[in-house]
């Protein structure tokens, strides 16, 4: 089971974007019995953000010491919500409730991406005596390829020729000319995902 964590990086919020969560993880945090002894403290939280907000107002007349002074406190304040966001995840210990009631934003969990079958494997003789060309599409979610292929009727039983690629198509060599193949094709995807297409059969020439 994945343990629940808080979003921790601010870069993508806008400057007064910024300013308003760091003011409503204060405003939660304050008297907030789930975390008695914060570190930093909510002293420090409260002039950091202090210290930002003025930066703000004198950045917006512009001129680059105001503006890296800004920018300089924003980092400052970036850093300290950082601190106390560990700390409010090793108090919370996975508690969603715990971790909502910090004023922070919980990440977001990854959706589990589904893995089409790959369908039909296209099989074609290949320009040299001894070939076979299996393709396969590519479907959606795949990361990579196993190709298979044995040289007798597939059962539950059969032990496959296996090689593994990124591509959907691939080059079986060194086949007896006029003997029957079986082959399927794997797609895998994340997490170990794997989805099998159709088994085709062709005589190589």
């Amino acid at each position: 089971m994945r343990i629940q964590k808080l979003t921790l990086n601010f870069s993508r919020l806008t400057d007064a974007a910024f300013e308003n969560k760091a003011k409503h993880i204060l405003a939660s945090m304050t008297a907030n019995p789930n975390f008695t002894d914060p570190i930093p403290t909510l002293a420090e939280l409260q002039t950091a953000i202090t210290n930002y907000s003025n930066a703000m107002v004198a950045a917006a007349e512009l001129g680059k010491n105001n503006v890296a002074t800004k920018n300089k406190y924003r980092t400052e304040l970036e850093l300290l919500l950082y601190q106390l966001g560990m700390y409010v995840m090793f108090i919370a210990n996975g508690d969603v409730t715990i971790l909502i009631s910090s004023g922070y934003t919980l990440s977001k969990e990854p959706e589990p991406q589904h893995l089409d079958n790959p369908g039909m494997v296209v099989l074609e003789n290949g320009i040299t005596s001894g070939q076979l060309v299996s393709t396969v599409s590519r479907p959606r979610g795949s990361r990579g390829f196993v190709h298979e292929i044995c040289d007798e009727q597939p059962t539950p039983a059969t032990v496959w020729t296996s090689t593994p690629g990124s591509r959907s198509s691939f080059v079986f060599n060194r086949l007896v000319p006029g003997k029957q193949y079986w082959v399927r094709v794997a797609a895998t995807g994340s997490g170990g995902q794997i989805a099998y297409s159709t088994v085709s059969s062709q005589f190589a020439q």
